[in-house]
């Protein structure tokens, strides 16, 4: 069982005729009680002490698993995010590919209907070339004809 302070100061021993000085015990028990009661207030600061740490430690814990949780969530997000780019990436280039290809189609078509035209020209222009050949081979004819005459 605990003694008090109070209990220390209060504490009465029996006289005796060869006992000890009772002015000395008083002043012993006193320093005693003032030691204990300093102690006591002490020994309640740091179980306070120690009470607020536990908490401050269990906020840390529940501060520490928010931000674990954050992280995580954060990679997370980053890792879809991430993810999400590349396929987009990929469509891109896909989409770009085939966009590429219908260009070069269209060129090919382009550069075929080019050339067919261009024959078209140049045999035309061998018909026009023939034709006014013959035509002025007529018209020599017919100066000549003329000329004869």
């Amino acid at each position: 069982m605990p003694i008090t302070p109070l209990e220390i100061r209060k504490q009465e021993f029996k006289k005796s005729l060869r006992g000890y000085d009772v002015h000395e015990i008083r002043a012993f028990l006193e320093m005693v009680s003032t030691e204990v009661e300093n102690l006591l207030r002490e020994n309640a600061s740091l179980t306070e002490k120690v009470s607020d740490m536990d908490a401050k430690i269990g906020d840390y814990r529940r501060m520490e698993k928010i931000l674990q949780d954050t992280l995580t969530t954060t990679q997370k997000a980053a890792d879809e995010l991430k993810s999400g780019a590349k396929k987009e990436a990929e469509t891109i280039i896909a989409n770009a590919k085939i966009e590429a290809q219908r260009f070069l189609k269209d060129a090919q078509t382009e550069l075929a209907k080019t050339k067919e035209e261009t024959k078209m020209i140049e045999h035309q222009k061998l018909l026009l070339v023939a034709e006014f050949r013959g035509l002025l081979e007529s018209y020599l004819r017919l100066l000549e004809r003329l000329e004869k005459k």
